[in-house]
């Protein structure tokens, strides 16, 4: 695969739709600390192999109090691109979880997006509403996400037309926890519209219209 072919399909990869696991899931305690690096995006066929492209970023997250959390990150393979990415936003637990009974979080976003060569700016809103269980003496978590990134533009990649302001994914993942560390792991389900339309790779789909992705996350809190 030529190079030109490689930095088209990671460029497109940050367009189609959100391409970062969840960042909070249920809030860290007041005054805690939280950094991670997340690996991972769409996944795409490449000959007889079926790979997710290996998106990088890295995030820091703080706990306001012990239901709200704020966070930003900054996306490293968009940077190399010198488009810079950034999100940032807070969790707020609405529901604390019971044995059974799901907690469930809300996380209001703002997906932003500067061009260091063009200039040109972007914003994505974005509202992520997540059900989870704590199970274990590490209070290990399994999650259910519901993703609603919101498009504002009229053109999407390569000057296609937008037919679709709403992009709807779906995550479920797993998150290991020790006294320090965490590790997370999850697989989406996005909901872009005619995702392999004109690019140059085939994206993995369950049907013409959504793709899937595949992510890896590692946390330290303090």
């Amino acid at each position: 695969m030529q190079k030109q072919q490689i930095l088209i399909i990671l460029i497109f990869s940050l367009f189609i739709t959100a391409c970062n696991s969840t960042r909070i899931v249920q809030p860290i305690d007041k005054g805690k600390t939280q950094v991670g690096v997340c690996f991972g995006g769409p996944v795409i066929k490449t000959g007889a192999a079926v790979l997710p492209i290996p998106l990088t970023s890295f995030y820091g997250a703080y706990g306001l109090n012990n239901s709200t959390t704020a966070f930003g990150s900054i996306n490293a393979t968009s940077l190399f691109f010198t488009v810079l990415q950034s999100d940032f936003g807070i969790t707020k637990q609405i529901i604390s979880p019971h044995k059974f009974i799901p907690g469930i979080s809300v996380s209001p976003i703002a997906n932003v997006l500067f061009d260091l060569l063009t200039y040109k700016f972007s914003f994505y809103p974005q509202v992520d509403v997540n059900a989870y269980w704590n199970y274990g003496a590490k209070k290990h978590l399994f999650y259910f996400s519901l993703n609603s990134w919101f498009e504002l533009h009229e053109e999407k990649a390569h000057n296609l037309p937008q037919n679709k302001y709403w992009l709807p994914s779906i995550g479920l993942g797993n998150q290991w926890n020790n006294a320090n560390y965490s590790l997370q792991i999850e697989l989406k389900y996005i909901g872009a519209t005619d995702i392999n339309k004109g690019i140059v790779v085939d994206y993995a789909t369950l049907n013409s219209k959504a793709g899937l992705g595949f992510y890896v996350g590692l946390s330290k809190k303090f």
